[in-house]
């Protein structure tokens, strides 16, 4: 039986996706850059509107998510914005929600709409076996696209460079393969296409 789409991401699940850290996440909606969303069960606002979902601001989950020292095992919400509407003050329940790390979410539309928009490719698992930390897919994709466009380098070093390059432009926390590594993964076409 197939599974139904993903409707939320915590924000571990997309640390491990983006392949970045949940604090750099969470700056990433303090920058609004991103929406960080909660539940809001039993909610209402103070202009006596109530919703059932709501975008909060990443400073104040920020203590949930830190990089360094301990981390706060809840923080207290005190506004939220609903859907197209601008932020609103919590009413009730007693003007504050408790929230903790697992209930921040991002929503898939969201997390969608980011990847698009900072050319970040989602990573698919094709079979049982680790998840490779580097999108090997992309990266011969972007070499044919290089091939078809511009034709191949005079040099291998110099394939190497551009494909090194490609990887930290579509990190989201700088890391790339070693130039060792790419090598590898270039040497076995470029004998036959460039013999030496």
């Amino acid at each position: 039986m197939a599974f139904v789409a993903r409707n939320f991401y915590s924000v571990l699940e997309t640390s491990f996706r983006w392949e970045c850290s949940q604090t750099e996440i969470v700056e990433l909606a303090m920058a609004e850059k991103i929406d960080l969303v909660i539940a809001l069960p039993n909610v209402r606002f103070d202009d006596g509107s109530e919703a059932r979902m709501g975008v909060i601001e990443g400073g104040a989950v920020r203590p949930l998510f830190r990089g360094y020292g301990l981390l706060e095992e809840h923080v207290y919400i005190r506004q939220a914005r609903p859907a197209n509407c601008g932020w609103k003050r919590i009413e009730e329940p007693k003007e504050v929600i408790r929230v903790m790390a697992p209930d921040v979410l991002i929503t898939a539309a969201e997390v969608e709409r980011f990847e698009d928009e900072n050319n970040l490719v989602r990573r698919v698992v094709s079979g049982p076996g680790a998840q490779s930390r580097y999108d090997w897919d992309g990266f011969y994709c972007e070499i044919i696209c290089r091939m078809h466009d511009k034709g191949l380098p005079e040099k291998q070093k110099e394939l190497i460079e551009e494909m090194f390059n490609w990887f930290l432009g579509r990190s989201v926390n700088g890391d790339a393969p070693d130039e060792s590594t790419i090598r590898k993964k270039i040497r076995g076409f470029w004998g036959r296409l460039r013999p030496e």
